[in-house]
């Protein structure tokens, strides 16, 4: 399937952030239409429930008036939602859309984020780790954990997150360590990107267009051209429950599930954790390493602003799995 062309529909503007210039893109559309147009673009007409006539179709994906139609609304209607003409639906119609866009629950809560903004922010967003909150992680130094901000910048991370990764430390961004040009390109590295750009897109508010965001967005972009790609189809997905396997140089394989747990009063951090499977081999082995990072670490005076994490490569039906973590390697970015 081919990526649509992302400068349609948009014009490309220049925004200041601090001392640097970045070259953005203005969209003349609500975020809610980019949605409805992308999602439109991945689904076929089997996926709700529509024979494939045998006429030669000239677009790719549903067309409006089968969208419509399962939706139970007018074509006319539909597009105005696609063109940001009517831009806050009614429940009823947002219903008509999950099954005429064949969303999944991912998809529908981003869906009704994009249809039903916000007044206000219920907190305001924060990226001060409260004394508290390291308190908390600092009771739990077997459990490698770090707290992320809604853009995934790592703003708190434990001695043995450290130790399982060179790539997770204090102003690394999650999603930007997937793009770092070091890290092995192999052939479950895409999926595992769109994985984290669905988490972003799902972490970030929809409506947000302030100078982070941007800056963030117009730098990812910048690093690598299939971020443009990804980012465009729009989806949206959570991390939790993920299995991934770390290939760690002292300990070998550990195989952990990644969990998030929302923080109230923090101003939309949110704490991620890999847990083991308990009684299994890799938590023998992240008890192990555990006694490493006890250690004293000697540190190099500087670290660099991003460094290449050991990410994970999906797979159809084995653990994900991370290059070796060579001790005392501090990649530069």
């Amino acid at each position: 399937m081919n990526a649509a062309n992302p400068h349609r529909g948009s014009e490309t503007d220049t925004r200041a952030v601090g001392a640097l210039s970045y070259p953005v893109r203005m969209e003349r559309v609500s975020p809610l239409a980019q949605f409805l147009r992308a999602r439109r673009a991945l689904v076929e007409p089997e996926d709700i429930g529509l024979p494939r006539d045998g006429s030669s179709r000239r677009v790719v994906g549903l067309r409006r008036e089968e969208v419509a139609l399962v939706a139970g609304i007018s074509t006319d209607y539909y597009l105005k939602l696609e063109q940001g003409r009517e831009q806050h639906p009614s429940s009823t119609v947002l219903e008509g859309l999950v099954r005429g866009l064949a969303l999944d629950d991912d998809a529908v809560l981003h869906l009704h984020r994009l249809a039903r903004p916000a007044v206000a922010r219920a907190a305001v967003p924060s990226d001060r780790v409260s004394a508290s909150l390291i308190g908390l992680i600092g009771s739990m130094p077997s459990m490698p954990a770090h707290i992320v901000n809604s853009r995934l910048d790592i703003l708190f991370v434990n001695r043995l997150a450290e130790e399982l990764s060179p790539g997770f430390r204090v102003g690394n961004n999650l999603v930007k360590l997937m793009f770092h040009p070091r890290v092995p390109r192999d052939a479950y590295w895409r999926s595992t990107a769109s994985r984290a750009v669905a988490y972003l897109r799902a972490s970030i508010d929809p409506h947000d267009d302030g100078p982070e965001i941007t800056m963030l967005l117009a730098q990812l972009r910048d690093m690598d051209p299939e971020f443009e790609v990804l980012w465009n189809h729009h989806e949206t997905r959570s991390p939790a429950g993920h299995r991934s396997t770390f290939d760690h140089v002292s300990v070998g394989l550990i195989e952990l599930r990644y969990q998030t747990f929302d923080l109230p009063g923090s101003g939309g951090q949110v704490l991620g954790m890999y847990i083991p499977v308990p009684g299994s081999p890799s938590a023998e082995k992240l008890q192990m390493l555990s006694l490493l990072a006890a250690q004293p670490a000697e540190r190099s005076a500087e670290q660099p602003a991003e460094q290449p994490a050991e990410q994970p490569a999906e797979q159809p039906s084995e653990p994900d799995r991370v290059a070796p973590r060579k001790p005392g390697a501090t990649p530069s970015a």
